[in-house]
């Protein structure tokens, strides 16, 4: 009898680990599950930012105008000599001509059908020198990405499709001397620091590097 019970627990621990393998394969199969959908996410996020910065690299090379693109990011420079007076926040003339040429190409890329629905923001950020006080930077470059949001959304180079798209997306940021531009001997370009970007962000984009690290990992 003591042979037949210990043979019974036996079997029955033996059942129990059996199902609790085909649990856990189970787990691990719904985990691989979720991780391949989750490279997916990632492969088809970096696969349209890529396509994007080649499109807006395509079609700004074919255009005669002071902006350069960010090959690697997809940010977009323009001089901020061409906007603004030192210290000055209100548009020049030559600015707004360059906005009323700029932003029309910009958005028939961004806004594409293949696109628009993986953009997440357009934030528009002013930079400035290391000149003078961090604060009063930091003020004077918000107002200069204010002002060229503003101009922005009041184009008539636009459609209405468009601005309605631009007023959801659209974010204007004053970085003051956070991010300047150095020269290779590492001083601070001045000139170069000067600037405004604008900047384009997909949904979910903050997520990829840190989904990327935990699918390497496993």
């Amino acid at each position: 009898a003591e042979k037949e019970n210990a043979l019974i627990i036996a079997q029955q621990d033996l059942s129990t680990r059996e199902q609790q393998l085909v649990a856990a394969n189970t787990k691990l199969k719904t985990q691989k599950d979720e991780m391949a959908i989750q490279q997916q996410k990632i492969d088809d996020l970096i696969g349209v930012r890529t396509e994007i910065i080649r499109d807006l690299s395509t079609v700004f090379s074919a255009q005669n105008l002071k902006a350069s693109v960010d090959t690697k990011t997809g940010d977009i420079v323009l001089e901020s000599a061409v906007f603004f007076e030192t210290a000055k926040s209100n548009i020049r003339t030559e600015g707004e001509e360059l906005l009323n040429k700029f932003l029309p190409i910009y958005l028939s890329v961004l806004l594409r059908d293949e696109y628009k629905d993986y953009l997440g923001e357009i934030s528009i950020e002013g930079h400035t020198d290391t000149a003078g006080d961090y604060i009063m930077n930091l003020e004077l470059s918000q107002n200069r990405a204010l002002s060229v949001a503003k101009y922005c959304l009041s184009l008539p180079s636009i459609n209405e499709n468009q601005r309605t798209y631009l007023r959801e997306l659209l974010t204007a940021k004053g970085k003051s001397f956070s991010s300047p531009i150095l020269n290779e001997d590492g001083s601070v370009n001045m000139d170069k620091s000067r600037r405004v970007e604008f900047k384009f962000r997909l949904k979910d984009s903050e997520m990829i590097v840190e989904l990327n690290n935990i699918l390497k990992q496993n």
